[in-house]
């Protein structure tokens, strides 16, 4: 009896190691991307602000949220990036989205050292970023997030931005388009390129980190301009 009653429990003991083993791998965590809590000066620092369809659908969907934010830190950046609450306004969270970039700067962090990007609604939040800090120094990446009907109220003016700024969308995309001729328009404390990317995926193109729009970006961000 004694060694049936120790076989049994040796079984138990297996069993609950194992659970252990697979509940911590399947369960494992993405990495944290939240502000960081020491700020290094010399890092090159990306903001990255995702669409609609993650903040209302959650990062494990079509769109690759995490895989995004891992291809630019493997670019090199610091990627400070959180999933926003559903169906916040994107003037708010614009200015909540500027007060962290300000902690970098009052850090010590120089503005040629930080962009932000964001992809359709994440977009928007990018330009009221920009129209909050109104800082020429800085980078901003707008990824299909120009002329969405449902957010024009969002929209700052594109005539008084300052920065360099950058505009990809997809010329098959029939939710987003051009940033409009204001954006092309040089003058002074502000820069702008737009390029228009042949590809038939439309706005969904930037779910995933292909290198139709990840390859350009890059080579922007890399060279300021």
């Amino acid at each position: 009896m004694e060694r049936i009653i120790n076989a049994l429990l040796s079984i138990i003991a297996v069993v609950i190691l194992f659970g252990a083993v697979n509940v911590s791998t399947v369960g494992a965590a993405e990495p944290a991307y939240g502000l960081p809590t020491t700020v290094n000066p010399a890092a090159s620092y990306l903001f990255f602000h995702h669409n609609y369809y993650v903040e209302t659908k959650g990062a494990d969907g079509d769109c690759k949220y995490y895989d995004i934010l891992k291809a630019f830190t493997a670019k090199g950046y610091t990627v400070i990036s959180e999933i926003r609450p559903k169906d916040v306004s994107v003037i708010e969270y614009g200015k909540k989205a500027a007060a962290d970039v300000r902690k970098l700067l009052d850090a010590g962090v120089s503005p040629e050292k930080i962009r932000v990007a964001g992809h359709s609604k994440g977009g928007v939040i990018v330009l009221q970023v920009a129209a909050q800090l109104d800082n020429p120094k800085i980078s901003y990446a707008i990824l299909a997030g120009c002329g969405i009907k449902g957010l024009a109220k969002g929209y700052p003016d594109l005539g008084k931005l300052k920065g360099n700024f950058l505009s990809l969308y997809a010329a098959s995309d029939k939710v987003a388009a051009s940033c409009g001729p204001e954006f092309l328009q040089t003058r002074e404390g502000f820069t702008g390129k737009e390029i228009a990317l042949d590809n038939p995926t439309g706005h969904q193109l930037f779910f995933t980190p292909v290198a139709a729009w990840l390859e350009p970006i890059s080579g922007w961000l890399k060279q300021g301009k």
